[in-house]
């Protein structure tokens, strides 16, 4: 099972491979998920990809955000780039991107990023056909599809084991673009879900998800069919990168390590971690208590004297050492240790626990990190013959031969001391000398300096040699025509409106061209079956963002519908209703014309982009794997939906709303609808109206009927700001 490390700067790079990582993953200037972290220019990317290589450790370049048209070539230009500099493989979100490197580097190797929201074996299914090796699971996969996945396609599985969880179902948020132009989407997250927010009488953190720990889970992801190990982490420091590394190091070799689960809490613990969804399709991720890092207990404040603290610990503390002082879960203060009594900042007082949450050595000892690569070398000099020096590092041997032979000495003969200084230590080199042997004739002159050329000849021979061998030859994939898809045909331009039942027809006084039917409970088969009946099957059926175990069950009995086409959301959708017509909806995330078709798109799309605009509506802002009704203590026997007002802390309302296949899930939406008219006349538009009050359909009635300005509050976005 490989172990996959991220790389957000050249420090953790050399953490990763020197703490035992079989590969790291790492993003260039442009189109990585994490704009934020050290990602690598031309020059760097270079040398990180060589670094890598001389250890056998194989490089992933993330391009793993949605792109637009005009950013289309600079894209496929930079992975070229990266492939020439011998990067392994790319993880890659954005099917138009797909499609246009199949046409143009079919070479590359692709894995497809856990943002293309692969939670079962039809997602899997499709990007097989599209040539892909690797999916890199989303991180709300049960151990059910894993197991599927692999049964029915045979793809590589990477899995996520370690590290910050999204609460948006696999990083598709659309909040922090509408609200700011800044898109999550494309590296820009604003990370709005680590705020503070209220409702009811509460406050909290109420969109902040645990870390992920997968530690005490690894043999069980081994029998699933799991091929790599994935830490998240490329915005985290090199002291969690080499920790994190180590740990799940030792557990794959079969190292047993007592204090694994601290070491892991000291370095990064949002929440005391979960297991995501891996056990628990529904589990409750959320702690609402604290949306940072709150590292590992370790004793509590036995007094506040002086304006110090002083600690009860059942572990030493060093001046420097960071910690943290939680208060019924909830931080009161922090700050570095000088000493017991400690100074802090806060309100701290006695009986509050004391977390350990950095480690002044660690920091000291990550920094020293020995990155250097141990060789053995050996020198043959026998008089009348070349002088011989032989290289043998990580499994490899070379031989260098000098151009002059050894001669009897005339004066003083060399002795093997001389010949050790000439070697040295290989200092300056990326090796380290682990042993030398001289076998020396006697009396035998040869000049130092020769054996220092020679010295030179063998360490730039190895290198050569270690970067050719562990560089995979790029194949050329076989077969890589897009799917055919039949795509759902529509006049243009179009007025589509959306409804959650056939019932709300009644209260739309304009005309419109298309249906489409949203309801929001997927197994009640019988009332959708009878909304379809009462649209004289002319209806579209909009499918959920999420499909996962049993609810393929519930999504297949929906196929036997009367529907015009279904509104796919999700990969796994192109494959699981292939024989049906196909309109992608706005999970599909389109925003080139390389992902060729038929398209809601994107609410990030830009303007020009054809295809339907959404035009008005409450679009989810977030989808979420657990039901957040439950989770505040809702009676699930007796729940027929909900709608759960949400506060930010700018006074804007948000609401959670229930989305019901076989499992439950929530939605995070606007109170407040989008309100974005095109000017354009020719422009098909959607007008969602899945959850419309009685006077916002009098408001879009009277928009449209009098082609007057909408009348009430909309939510609070510029929606022709630029997308970052």
């Amino acid at each position: 099972m490989e172990l996959l490390a991220p790389v957000g700067s050249f420090e953790a790079l050399k953490a990763a491979v020197v703490c035992g990582a079989d590969a790291v993953y790492l993003g260039m200037e442009r189109y990585g998920a994490r704009a934020d972290a050290g990602n690598f220019n031309n020059e760097n990317l270079t040398r990180a990809l060589e670094f890598a290589h001389l250890r056998g450790v194989k490089v992933y370049v993330t391009v793993n955000t949605l792109i637009k048209d005009s950013e289309l070539s600079d894209a496929v230009r930079a992975i070229k780039y990266a492939l020439q500099a011998g990067a392994d493989a790319f993880i890659i979100q954005d099917l138009g991107l797909i499609a246009e490197l199949n046409k143009s580097v079919p070479e590359a190797v692709l894995h497809a990023s856990t943002q293309a929201g692969i939670c079962n074996a039809h997602g899997a299914a499709f990007v097989k056909r599209l040539g892909l090796s690797r999916i890199v699971a989303a991180r709300e996969s049960i151990a059910e599809d894993i197991a599927a996945i692999k049964r029915n396609t045979g793809l590589e599985i990477e899995f996520f084991c370690q590290g910050a969880l999204c609460v948006a179902y696999s990083g598709n948020c659309y909040y922090s673009s509408l609200v700011s132009g800044c898109s999550g989407n494309r590296g820009k997250c604003l990370q709005l879900c680590r705020k503070k927010y209220s409702f009811s009488k509460e406050s909290g953190y109420f969109l902040s998800a645990k870390d992920i720990c997968l530690l005490d889970k690894i043999e069980k992801l081994k029998s699933l069919g799991v091929d790599s190990l994935k830490i998240e982490g490329r915005l985290r420091t090199p002291e969690y990168v080499a920790e994190t590394v180590s740990v799940y190091r030792n557990a794959l070799d079969g190292k047993r390590d007592a204090n694994a689960l601290s070491r892991l809490k000291k370095v990064f613990n949002r929440g005391d971690y979960c297991s995501a969804y891996f056990i628990n399709p529904t589990e409750n991720i959320i702690y609402s208590k604290a949306q940072n890092h709150i590292g590992y207990r370790v004793g509590r404040v036995s007094a506040v004297i002086g304006g110090k603290a002083k600690l009860e610990t059942n572990e030493k503390l060093e001046n420097g050492d960071g910690v943290k002082f939680l208060r019924n879960g909830i931080e009161s203060g922090g700050g570095a240790i000088d000493g017991n009594p400690t100074g802090f900042r806060g309100d701290v007082k006695a009986g509050d626990e004391v977390r350990f949450t950095s480690s002044a050595a660690l920091k000291k000892n990550v920094l020293s990190l020995d990155a250097r690569i141990p060789a053995s070398l050996t020198l043959t000099l026998k008089e009348g013959n070349p002088a011989v020096l032989g290289m043998n590092c990580k499994n490899r041997s070379v031989t260098v031969e000098s151009d002059i032979n050894a001669e009897k000495a005339q004066n003083k003969a060399l002795d093997e001391k001389e010949a050790y200084n000439a070697i040295g230590t290989l200092g300056g080199t990326e090796f380290s000398l682990e042993s030398l042997n001289v076998e020396l004739s006697p009396e035998t002159f040869f000049p130092a300096s020769q054996i220092k050329s020679l010295r030179k000849s063998a360490v730039e021979t190895m290198r050569n040699d270690l970067l050719k061998s562990n560089r995979k030859k790029p194949v050329k994939r076989q077969n890589l025509s897009f799917p055919k898809i039949d795509w759902f045909e529509y006049s243009e331009p179009s007025v589509f409106v959306q409804i959650q039942s056939a019932a709300d027809l009644k209260k739309i006084k304009f005309d419109f061209d298309y249906v489409i039917l949203n309801p929001s409970d997927y197994s009640d088969n019988e009332r959708i079956a009878n909304d379809c009946n009462l649209l004289n099957g002319e209806a579209l059926l909009n499918l959920p963002f999420i499909i996962r175990g049993n609810d393929v069950k519930t999504i297949e009995k929906i196929r036997a519908l009367p529907f015009l086409a279904v509104v796919a959301n999700n990969i796994s959708h192109l494959e699981l209703f292939r024989e049906k017509k196909i309109l992608g909806g706005i999970g599909l995330n389109r925003l080139n014309h390389s992902f060729s078709g038929k398209f809601i798109n994107s609410l990030e799309a830009d303007y020009e982009l054809d295809g339907i605009s959404y035009a008005y509506g409450k679009p989810p802002l977030m989808h979420f794997a657990h039901c957040p009704r439950k989770n505040h203590g809702g009676n699930c026997g007796d729940c027929k939906g909900y709608v759960i007002p949400l506060t930010d802390d700018k006074g804007e309302k948000l609401e959670f709303r229930r989305i019901k296949e076989h499992y439950c899930y929530g939605i995070l939406a606007p109170t407040s609808p989008l309100v974005n008219f095109p000017s354009d006349k020719n422009k098909s538009i959607l007008i969602d109206l899945s959850y419309a009050s009685e006077e916002e359909f009098d408001a879009v009635n009277k928009r449209i009927l009098d082609g007057k300005p909408y009348s009430l509050k909309r939510m609070r976005i510029n929606p022709h700001r630029k997308l970052q």
